[in-house]
């Protein structure tokens, strides 16, 4: 062999021993993937686990009625003083029958009970309709002296009639709720027929309704009323013939408040 062909066979020599390290290495390097860690298995669905249950049931009556009964108060309807301060007898019918020389008559607590149907609108939303029925006693926290008493003024049969809606808070199955109503108030005095009255208030109430079955529910419930209310021209009378002169403040409306227990069930 001349040296030429040797110097040509050491220099191919040395082009194939740094050629063979780079593709080594660049195979190495190459992405084939069977280097890569195996993906997470998919997540399988418990076919054992429970959905989330909600309180809209499509397969059952969209109606609902009930029945519930509790406590009911109000506030005052109107104060009355002799402008000397005299002690008098208030003419019993007047609503009067003690003596004093100024009362304020205002609603006491006393028992309700009520009725009410309704329909749910969608998955929050329900329409409900009320009647609402309470004898509610009216004292008259009188001052003769130095000495307070209560005594009864008169007794009112009041009646209340409301349409509104009805809001499901959460989406399960026993649920907080509010609700609003446009009321219609009926005024009933068993004494002093000038205070007889129907006046257009409001509703607003706040709940619980604890579901015990597809069908029953029980429900625990607080309401404001806000309505309206005027004593017109009656003004409380004396037993005496010379009426003493009276300083007479009437409200322009009344409050009364609910607390009650209900059950319900599905049409």
């Amino acid at each position: 062999m001349t040296l030429p062909s040797i110097r040509r066979f050491d220099l191919w020599l040395l082009v194939l021993l740094v050629a063979l390290p780079v593709g080594v290495g660049a195979q190495t390097r190459s992405d084939t993937g069977r280097h890569q860690p195996e993906p997470p298995p998919e997540k399988k669905e418990d076919p054992t686990a429970e959905a989330t249950v909600t309180s809209w049931d499509p397969e059952r009556s969209r109606w609902y009625f009930g029945a519930s009964g509790g406590i009911q108060g109000g506030g005052d309807l109107f104060r009355v003083a002799t402008v000397d301060g005299t002690g008098v007898g208030w003419d019993p019918e007047s609503g009067g029958g003690f003596n004093a020389s100024r009362f304020t008559a205002t609603f006491d607590r006393n028992f309700s009970l009520g009725f009410f149907v309704g329909r749910d609108l969608n998955r929050t939303w329900s329409v409900r309709a009320d009647l609402g029925w309470s004898q509610m006693d009216v004292g008259a926290e009188a001052l003769s002296g130095q000495n307070g008493a209560v005594y009864l003024f008169d007794r009112f049969d009041v009646l209340n009639l409301g349409l509104g809606l009805e809001a499901r808070l959460t989406g399960r199955p026993s649920y907080p709720y509010a609700n609003a109503s446009l009321l219609l108030s009926m005024l009933a005095p068993a004494v002093v027929s000038e205070l007889e009255q129907t006046n257009v208030g409001g509703r607003f109430g706040l709940g619980f309704l604890q579901e015990i079955d597809r069908l029953w529910s029980l429900r625990i419930e607080g309401r404001l009323i806000a309505t309206g209310f005027s004593t017109g021209t009656y003004v409380p009378r004396t037993v005496l013939p010379d009426q003493p002169e009276l300083i007479f403040e009437a409200k322009d409306g009344i409050f009364l408040y609910e607390f009650v227990l209900g059950v319900q069930g599905r049409l």
